[in-house]
């Protein structure tokens, strides 16, 4: 019976670990845009991988994890510096810049695309082979994008949105590059993401310092955002999930509640902002989201 109450606990933070990250991320990009209104995409970036980075020291001395600070030799720390630029400083700035240039429902759905991008930049880093089901995940992931880019009608591009899209896209295609990398660097998670946010920040601040248009966060509203994004969904929701995976054997629920983010991010723009979302970015994201379950599912 004491092993499986404790069996039934360990689930429950499990399954409370995981709603709790779907919530979190779900309203990120609500807040994000909100965010936006008074931040630059630049200044949002620096602000975020700053408290990010502020938010990760605290982790690592929670967790024991100081003398792992140490253990990084000069080849790593540049491996960490070109890991940050795709991962935090690079992803971040394309994706915020997007927001401000394009409707954000489609440039959020486009900047989801990153788990198509994993799927193709595992082949050649991984040494992952083209499978019939990678092929048809990858289809379907592009169909979708599609769908978006030409405003539902599959006849022609929306010139008018094509660079707000394409930086979208590329956000995806930064993070999936640095998923796949990340993946085969194998560092230990928590240290590795110290240094990668403080060596964002570090870039991201630079560059605003160069063009002259270093700010704070001027208001309640702007300082709620920059902790919203920079600590509660790059650094704890990361965590909760890294432990909800290394605390259970099946990870494939995990994985299908994570697949409800996008969805749920939809909703949040029209119940929060009062944002329209046009019925085919919903089918532009069924098709992405469709073909990662589909590869998921036959993995």
């Amino acid at each position: 019976m004491e092993r499986e109450n404790y069996g039934n606990r360990h689930r429950f933070r499990v399954v409370l670990s995981i709603s709790c990250v779907v919530c979190i991320w779900s309203l990120a990009a609500a807040v994000e845009v909100i965010t936006l209104r008074g931040l630059s995409p630049i200044q949002f970036s620096a602000w975020c991988t700053a408290s990010g980075s502020g938010a990760l020291i605290v982790a690592v001395f929670l967790t024991g994890k100081t003398k792992n600070l140490l253990a990084y030799r000069f080849r790593d720390h540049l491996n960490l510096i070109l890991l940050s630029l795709f991962g935090f400083a690079g992803y971040q700035i394309l994706k915020f810049t997007a927001f401000t240039m394009v409707p954000v429902p489609q440039a959020n759905i486009l900047q989801y695309s990153y788990p198509i991008f994993i799927v193709i930049f595992a082949m050649p880093v991984l040494k992952q082979h083209l499978t019939f089901t990678k092929t048809v995940s990858i289809v379907m992931g592009f169909a979708g994008a599609a769908i978006i880019l030409s405003g539902g009608s599959l006849t022609a591009l929306e010139w008018a949105h094509f660079g707000g899209y394409a930086l979208a896209l590329c956000a995806g295609a930064s993070f999936g590059l640095f998923s796949v990398c990340a993946t085969r660097a194998a560092y230990e998670p928590v240290t590795s993401m110290f240094f990668m946010q403080v060596y964002s920040a570090v870039m991201v601040f630079c560059l605003l310092f160069i063009t002259g248009s270093a700010a704070y966060p001027s208001d309640l509203a702007e300082l709620a955002g920059v902790f919203f994004s920079g600590v509660l969904a790059h650094v704890v929701g990361v965590i909760m999930l890294i432990s909800a995976q290394q605390s259970t054997s099946d990870v494939s629920y995990i994985s299908g509640a994570l697949y409800l983010i996008p969805f749920l991010s939809l909703f949040a723009f029209k119940i929060l902002l009062d944002i329209p979302v046009p019925f085919y970015a919903f089918t532009g994201l069924a098709f992405i989201v469709g073909g990662m379950v589909f590869h998921t599912v036959r993995s």
